[in-house]
């Protein structure tokens, strides 16, 4: 029997789990849908954006740059400091929930876990179906949303849980690598940074495929 990996992510985590608790919290507005992000202190000069929501995406706003760059892309951006003991609860609530369907999990991040279903086939069924399953219980239960990926080890359920985003499922399985995989830029394969993907583009390698 073919393994079968599922890789459950958190859809941009610090800033979901920000919006859900400020929520049970008594905030009135989800700043998933704002322009807003989770950053640094910008008084400290140590503020950069750790988090963004999808009207920031849309705008160019990427994690890892300054929130000083951020706000030049967008002026009405707000910004919400990180709170780990929040992070650490909510990764919690979604580790011991994913345990209930495999007992061999690694938890990969605070915000991804790959899990093996290989063995719980036999318990639970089609894992296209779980998959299903756990996102909507995720967001039932806790709030927020994840992707999940699905493939034959760990490379190929990472890469598929990458596919659209936020709130869906993907397969990668060995017998769609040629169709879903090969068509992809380099500088998507998981592993691969900016300085290898640059070399390859160089060496007239710019697809999965060709690599």
């Amino acid at each position: 029997m073919d393994r079968v990996i599922l890789h459950v992510d958190v859809n941009n985590a610090f800033l979901s789990w920000s919006a859900v608790d400020m929520l049970k919290n008594g905030y009135k507005e989800d700043i998933r849908y704002k322009y807003a992000i989770i950053g640094g202190d910008e008084s400290q000069r140590r503020g950069i954006v750790l988090a963004k929501s999808f009207p920031c995406k849309k705008k160019g706003v990427i994690t890892g740059e300054s929130i000083y760059s951020a706000r030049r892309k967008c002026p009405y951006l707000e910004v919400y400091k990180p709170s780990y003991e929040v992070y650490r609860r909510y990764s919690n609530l979604m580790y011991n929930y994913l345990c209930t369907y495999s007992n061999i999990i690694e938890r990969y991040s605070i915000d991804e876990c790959f899990l093996d279903y290989t063995g719980s086939m036999k318990l639970f069924g089609d894992p296209i179906e779980v998959a299903y399953k756990i996102k909507n219980d995720i967001f039932r239960l806790f709030g927020f949303t994840v992707n999940v990926g699905i493939g034959n080890n760990k490379l190929l359920a990472k890469m598929a849980s990458d596919f659209e985003k936020p709130n869906k499922v993907h397969t990668l399985f060995s017998n769609e690598v040629e169709s879903k995989m090969f068509p992809l830029m380099v500088d998507d394969l998981f592993m691969i940074g900016k300085a290898s993907s640059k070399k390859l583009h160089t060496m007239g390698i710019n697809t999965i495929g060709e690599l």
